[in-house]
């Protein structure tokens, strides 16, 4: 570590690539190729046929061709020199032992220093800059290949390697010149300066001798726009503010600072600090387009100011600044202290967050340094340096490396590792059924065996980690027994698999991972046993486990992570993950973005089911259809009871007709699963939210509770510890427990949330249940419906009815009452629905009587409901004539989604001509309307006109199908009713 922290040191790291200047810092030793002059001669006898066919071809200039002429001739003709280097690199890529970006051109350096001396080498170089051999492919010859000139303002087309040949001589040569002595180097400079005549060769003289200023000066001032090479040469050429601030007025392409080794070292060198406020531009665009900015972060803490550690400070929470700064308050531990102590008295959040975290980790562990800029603070900066902790500003204390597994310090794809191979063994077959008398264990094993040595794939990989799990827990004695039944092949197999470690399977080639993916930004991962955070790199880790996983088969590491960290942190950890990878807003393939979606299966809870359901439902309307169903699986792979109810919400409730049927394909597979049907799978995906049999919950804020509760509205209550309603929670204070409050008042926020889910939900359930007269048996009444916390506030306030006739309602105390408010048992037989007023017929008025006198407010129209029927002639009919002609607006008509009807397939030009509702037998109620709804357009057309209410025979309508009118009396009475009452609002103005 340097003593002055104002110096700037190029780190020993960045040496070999550098490209020195005079007087500045010294490149790597230098050393000439002994064999290069031999090299060269053998390349151009065995190239000599093409080179003799260009320098014979009449396009070639004759200046060089006699000048290429001369030094095969054996004359010390640097001219010549350097035509014959570029016809050998533009031959160069056809040889057969070519291997792209090895090319040995530097060669061509040490030959002419060798053969001829440094001065001639520099003018060679200079030369060979002007010098284009046209006519060349990729790896073949062009007719008419012939010498050209180069010029600093054209593109070198085809694929050529002379820039490339030009940029490793030209790099050779300048490290030359730049340890020269001083009689040497200035003849060199003599002879560069006779051979700047025109703009290719002014640059190479200025990259070669770039202390020559008024050079250098010259070219920024008039350089056209460059191809990379050149520009990358200019970038290690440039040496002053001003120089500097000529070519930012005049270049774009600053993202070539970082573009090839070497480059970026020397203009650091070259300008120092000025380059600050480049630095961090370039860094910033490079990081926006997905380039890796940390070689730009990294350059500005070389630079060693108050300036530009200041602007690695501002950028703390974005990719790869913790690193640089952490690298840089290694070299510069006093500066760091004094700038992060700063940042973190008057910074902006998070950045002030961050910098405490980097003093108490990585700066503040040096007392002496401490010591020496305490004194140097403001007092607001010197108090919360003076107060950082173990937990400082919210941050865990790490857990010490040797207190984690291996897996989370030297994980497998880090070290050499034993190769892990499946075997295969056709032709097994599981047994329909147990042997005899035998034990379900040794059943249970005897049918995964076929499995876990058959195809790859989900069930394989799934039937492989039972029997590990079986192995674990009982011993592979009895596996092994029973894979010997099987044969000896299988009995080795499963010997093999047993034996393999699970953490070794992993892909040949491990994912790139992109540049947004930075540790040291993402949530701290806390350990259960400990509380304490895992170290940035074994975060690291983690991410890439999930990079390597997929749905059906996660990384075995993975469960070895939930294990001992945190659920809580896990599901942090997960969501910024989604939010930093831009797959949100992306609209287009996300294939290699899946592995966020599988990251927030693998470790998402109930709260990133509340924040990623209203993502998954906006989706399709941003063209995302793709993505949504992909997040359907994240639901079911979350699989808690509230990720199941946001699943049923989007099956029910979401706008768009292709997610809603993906939704309930997965909700039907897994009622299936458990022998359910789907409304019987509906009503068990309510969860009691933890609220006991009272439906309350107790909030814990340590030295204080109070009890959460709901009224029969589903109205959130608040009681404090002397029995007195509050309006709502307060918010944690000083005095309250640090961890127990917070927690309990984002619990209360989140059941708040749940309970408006639920109660949507269910509401439209019910009434969906009136209209279509579901039923539920005696039990399953009183478990889901009356016995539920919350679901039986909404069940209180309707009228129930028995399959029977006998219509009840649900009681404040649980209880069932009939309309004389005697108490009613149900049989066990009874059957349960909403009662619809067609039902109640004659005690309808009496039933509202009932519900006035206890001040019921009823969640939805049932014993107000308008009732409706059709006349004799429509009942015989096919159509409803009473609606035709009518004119509606088409708001009123898409309204219409809300109550369960949707709109017809797209006909011609994206219009769809009909509304429709499905009614009991498979058929469906069809609205034609003219002009139609155009598709994304609803208020094109902002008046429709009703041309036919008709009953189609079933639910498909569209131009395939052969629609079939039936009349009317199809229907039973409460279907009609509803029917009639839908129609009758929407004609109603």
């Amino acid at each position: 570590m340097p003593q002055n922290e104002n110096s700037l040191v190029i780190p020993d790291d960045w040496r070999a690539a550098f490209h020195p200047r005079r007087g500045g810092t010294p490149g790597p030793p230098l050393e000439l190729d002994g064999d290069a002059v031999s090299a060269v001669q053998r390349w151009t006898k065995e190239t000599r046929d093409e080179i003799d066919h260009l320098l014979a071809s009449p396009q070639s200039p004759g200046g060089l061709v006699e000048s290429a002429r001369a030094y095969l001739r054996g004359e010390a003709n640097p001219q010549g020199a350097a035509v014959i280097a570029a016809c050998l690199a533009a031959e160069w890529p056809l040889r057969e032992d070519y291997v792209y970006d090895e090319e040995p051109f530097a060669t061509f350096a040490d030959a002419w220093i060798a053969e001829h001396g440094l001065v001639f080498a520099a003018a060679a170089t200079v030369e060979l800059s002007g010098v284009f051999v046209e006519g060349y492919g990729w790896r073949e010859r062009e007719r008419g290949r012939h010498l050209r000139l180069r010029r600093l303002d054209k593109q070198d087309p085809g694929y050529n390697r002379g820039l490339d040949c030009l940029q490793l001589a030209a790099a050779r040569v300048r490290a030359f010149l730049a340890a020269a002595d001083e009689s040497e180097y200035r003849r060199a400079v003599d002879a560069l300066g006779e051979r700047r005549h025109d703009g290719m060769r002014r640059l190479a003289a200025a990259y070669l001798v770039p202390t020559q200023t008024a050079w250098v000066d010259e070219l920024c001032a008039v350089l056209p726009r460059l191809q990379p090479h050149t520009w990358m040469m200019v970038l290690c050429t440039m040496g002053t503010a001003d120089q500097l601030a000529t070519l930012l007025a005049a270049q774009s392409g600053w993202y070539w600072l970082d573009g090839r080794p070497g480059v970026l070292p020397t203009a650091v060198d070259g300008v120092g600090p000025a380059l600050a406020s480049t630095l961090a531009t370039v860094a910033d665009e490079e990081t926006a387009t997905g380039r890796d900015p940390y070689g730009l972060l990294r350059a500005l803490g070389v630079l060693a100011t108050d300036e530009a550690f200041r602007l690695l400070v501002e950028r703390l929470d974005r990719p790869h600044v913790h690193r640089a700064v952490i690298e840089t308050a290694r070299r510069h531990p006093r500066r760091a202290q004094r700038l992060l102590g700063e940042a973190a008295a008057f910074g902006p959040a998070p950045i002030s967050s961050y910098a405490v975290r980097l003093l108490r980790d990585h700066v503040a562990t040096r007392p002496d340094v401490t010591a020496a800029v305490l004194p140097q603070l403001s007092a607001k900066a010197r108090g919360v340096v003076e107060s950082i902790g173990e937990s400082a500003a919210g941050w865990a204390p790490e857990a010490a490396a040797d207190s984690l597994p291996r897996l989370l310090v030297e994980p497998p794809w880090t070290r050499e590792r034993p190769r892990f191979k499946r075997v295969t063994v056709k032709g097994l077959e599981a047994p329909a059924a147990g042997e005899p008398g035998e034990p379900e264990g040794r059943a249970k094993i005897r049918a995964l065996i076929p499995v876990a040595l058959g195809k790859a794939g989900p069930q394989r990989f799934n039937a492989e980690r039972a029997l590990r799990r079986v192995a674990g827990v009982e011993g592979e004695k009895e596996i092994l027994e029973v894979a010997g039944e099987y044969g000896t092949k299988a009995a080795k197999a499963v010997g093999a698999l047993l034996a393999a470690d699970p953490l070794d399977d992993l892909p040949a080639e491990m994912p790139r991972r992109p540049v947004w993916q930075d540790p040291y930004i993402l949530p701290q991962v806390l350990l259960r046993e400990s509380g304490r955070a895992l170290p940035a790199d074994a975060v690291d880790h983690i991410v890439t486990m999930l990079c390597v996983s997929a749905p059906d088969k996660p990384y075995a590491g993975v469960d070895v992570v939930k294990e001992i960290c945190t659920p809580a942190s896990l599901a942090a950890l997960a969501w910024r993950l989604f939010e930093s990878s831009g797959l949100r807003e992306q609209t287009y393939a996300v294939d290699d973005l899946g592995w966020i979606l599988t990251a927030l299966g693998l470790f998402g809870d109930d709260e990133t089911v509340r924040r990623f359901t209203p993502v998954i439902q906006a989706w399709p309307g941003d063209g995302g259809h793709g993505k949504a169903v992909k997040g359907l699986d994240v639901l079911l792979a979350i699989g808690s009871d509230v990720a199941l109810m946001h699943l049923h919400d989007t099956a029910t409730k979401v706008k768009y007709k292709g997610l809603r049927k993906k939704a309930q394909e997965r909700l039907d597979l897994l009622a299936e699963g458990l022998g359910l049907s789907p409304e019987q799978l509906g009503d068990r995906l309510v969860p009691d939210f933890g609220l006991d049999e009272r439906g309350e919950m107790v909030l814990d804020y340590g030295p204080r509770s109070f009890t959460a509760g709901f009224d029969e509205r589903l109205r959130p209550y608040i009681v404090d510890g002397t029995g007195r309603r509050r309006t709502g929670l307060p918010k944690p204070g000083v005095r309250d427990h640090h961890d127990l409050a917070p927690a309990a008042y984002r619990r209360f926020a989140a059941l708040k949330k749940d309970v408006r889910t639920v109660a949507d939900e269910r509401l439209r359930r019910f009434e969906r249940a009136m209209v279509v007269r579901y039923r539920w048996s005696v039990e399953e009444f009183r478990t889901l419906v009356v016995g539920h916390p919350l679901v039986r506030h909404i069940a209180r306030r309707l009228v129930w009815i028995t399959e029977e006739g006998r219509a009840f309602r649900v009681a404040e105390d649980g209880s069932l009452a009939d309309l004389q408010d005697d108490e009613l048992v149900l049989p066990g037989t009874a059957r349960v629905g909403v009662a619809h007023p067609l039902h109640l017929a004659g005690d309808l008025e009496a039933w509202a009587e009932v519900f006035d006198a206890y001040e019921i407010n009823q969640p939805f129209p049932q014993l107000s409901r308008p009732t409706y029927a059709l006349t004799g002639n429509e009942r015989a009919g096919t159509e409803l004539g009473r609606f035709h002609g009518a004119a509606v607006p088409v708001g009123r008509l898409v309204g219409l989604e809300r109550r369960g009807w949707q709109r017809g397939s797209a006909e011609d030009n994206g219009i769809q001509v009909a509304v429709l509702r499905e009614v009991p037998g498979g058929r469906a109620l069809v609205v034609n309307v003219d002009p139609g709804i155009v598709v994304g357009d609803i208020g094109h057309w902002p008046e429709q006109r009703i041309d036919r209410v008709w009953l189609n025979q079933d639910t498909r309508l569209n131009w395939r199908t052969e629609p079939r009118s039936l009349p009317f009396s199809e229907l039973d009475a409460i279907t009609a009713s509803e029917v009639l009452a839908d129609l009758t609002e929407l004609t109603t103005a």
